[in-house]
This record gives structure tokens, C-alpha cells and sequence, in this order.
């Protein structure tokens, strides 16, 4: 029997909608910066872009590892289910008596 959890997590849960949320924080403190009569230096302003920008490779980067060592925990779990098993509940069990005697 197997299992398929499509929508575990949401859609706007995800980091890429973070990074463009900052982005948009960004520009509200460009504009309330105008606003306030303080102007941003090209160079800043070009300085916070790139980052964001590093962010957002970032955290494609972090998703796409995250993505491909599920895969390969599924791969593993489907080809030795009952060792998999018995491995997590004996790693369980050390944990529970590690977390005890503390």
C-alpha cells in the first residue's frame, strides 16, 4: 500500500513567495524613503537587488536539495520497506532512553 501526499505543504508556504514578499518590502521602503524626501543611493539600491537576487537563488537551491533528498529517502524506504523500518524504530528507541536518562 502506498501513500501520496500531494499538498503537504501549501503553495504559499513557499520560500519563493517569501523572497518576493521581500521584495515588495523593499520597494515600500524605497518609496517611503522618497517619500521622506531621502534618496537611495544607486549603489545601495542595486547592492539590495543583488541580494535578494542571491537570496532567491538560495533558497531555489535549498528547495531543489530538500526535493531531491525526499526522492532519495522514497527510493530507499520502496526498495528495503521492512529495514527501513526496523532501522527508524530502533533509532527511536535510542533516542527515547538518550532523552530519558537527561
Amino acid at each position: 500500500m502506498e501513500l501520496y501526499y500531494k499538498d503537504l505543504i501549501s503553495e504559499e508556504a513557499s520560500l519563493e513567495k517569501l523572497v518576493d514578499d521581500l521584495m515588495l518590502v523593499v520597494q515600500g521602503v524605497d518609496e517611503l524613503v522618497q517619500a521622506a524626501g531621502v534618496t537611495l543611493e544607486k549603489e545601495k539600491k542595486d547592492e539590495i537587488t543583488s541580494r535578494l537576487q542571491r537570496l532567491k537563488e538560495g533558497c531555489r537551491k535549498i528547495e531543489q536539495h530538500a526535493v531531491d533528498s525526499a526522492l532519495a529517502v522514497d527510493k530507499v524506504m520502496r526498495q528495503y520497506p521492512y529495514s527501513s523500518a526496523g532501522f527508524a524504530f530502533a533509532i527511536g528507541i535510542i533516542l527515547g532512553r538518550f532523552l530519558k536518562k537527561r
